[in-house]
């Protein structure tokens, strides 16, 4: 995240995608008082992965001493930036990364999260807090129990602490994974007996190792369905959904043991976990399972079953 250095008070500010300066309180991000600074004087901005600063106001902005006004000038390292005739105007930038959003710790002054692809943060009772960006394009917070979606400026309790999310991504560059999303087959591998179930992400000619896991067979009941009601050439939209207590029912007969809607919550959140560490793009996966009110079902598409050479599910060809 790009910050910024004041020269004479020496606070330091973290760069929003699009950073506006001036003396009007409710408009500018960054308040400048001086009465030689105007109303809406400046912003400093992201875009085409650098950072720019726009003049607008009446006496111009001095950048490492040369005069901008109403004009853009691309920002550089350890510049100096003046928007008035006091030293109290004039900051120094410390750096230009690109930004981020980030959570702002509200009980420990100057404590920063910055959000890049995804967190875990450890809870202390064996299980943890997941923070990831959704495809739905919102990051949040994930625990066994619950999920909070982020709200900018919206303040949360996170393991004991209170944080204010401030959202902060570019506007016009926002990476956009959905093709990598779109493209990539599952891969289930089955024992003989289904006790045994082994789980890939082929993404192009990457493979995503997820090995086996006791939380992969909710994944192979769930992937089953779908490739039922696909065969059935049911509606896209209504393949695969199962109703939750049907789910808790067959998954209870395959473990010998009554299983609840925490056990099942709490084998998503081991899912979801795993996936966080699988290196490059398992956090692209997160929303692999999907709820609606009282039924989940597995969210995508491509996938294969196999066990004893044979295909339950079907990978449809993709062509160009």
């Amino acid at each position: 995240m790009a910050t910024i250095k004041n020269k004479l008070t020496g606070e330091t500010i973290i760069l929003n995608a699009q950073n506006t300066f001036g003396r009007n309180q409710k408009n500018a991000i960054t308040h400048i008082p001086d009465a030689d600074v105007s109303q809406s004087h400046a912003i400093i901005f992201w875009k085409n992965g650098e950072w720019q600063l726009q003049d607008y106001s009446r006496n111009g902005t001095l950048v490492n001493g040369e005069y901008v006004h109403h004009s853009t000038r691309k920002m550089a390292d350890k510049a100096t930036i003046q928007f008035g005739k006091s030293i109290a105007t004039q900051w120094e930038v410390i750096d230009l990364n690109p930004p981020s959003s980030y959570l702002k710790s509200l009980t420990k002054p100057d404590t920063i999260l910055e959000l890049n692809t995804c967190h875990i943060l450890p809870k202390g009772d064996n299980t943890d807090i997941l923070i990831y960006f959704s495809k739905d394009k919102y990051w949040k917070a994930e625990t066994v129990s619950s999920t909070i979606q982020f709200e900018h400026g919206q303040s949360y309790e996170l393991n004991g602490d209170e944080w204010e999310f401030v959202e902060n991504e570019p506007l016009d560059d926002t990476i956009d994974n959905g093709n990598v999303v779109d493209s990539a087959q599952f891969l289930f591998n089955l024992s003989t007996d289904e006790e045994h179930i082994r789980l890939k992400i082929m993404v192009d000619a990457i493979e995503l190792d997820l090995g086996e896991r006791a939380h992969h067979y909710l994944l192979f009941l769930l992937a089953k369905k779908r490739a039922f009601d696909k065969n059935n050439e049911d509606v896209y939209n209504d393949q695969g959904w199962m109703n939750t207590d049907s789910l808790l029912e067959e998954m209870s007969k395959e473990l010998y043991k009554e299983i609840d809607v925490y056990y099942l919550n709490l084998q998503i959140h081991r899912f979801r976990k795993q996936l966080l560490g699988v290196k490059p793009y398992g956090y692209l996966f997160m929303d692999v399972i999907e709820r609606r009110r009282g039924e989940i079902r597995f969210g995508h598409e491509l996938f294969q079953i196999s066990k004893d050479e044979q295909t339950e599910g079907k990978i449809p060809v993709i062509s160009n």
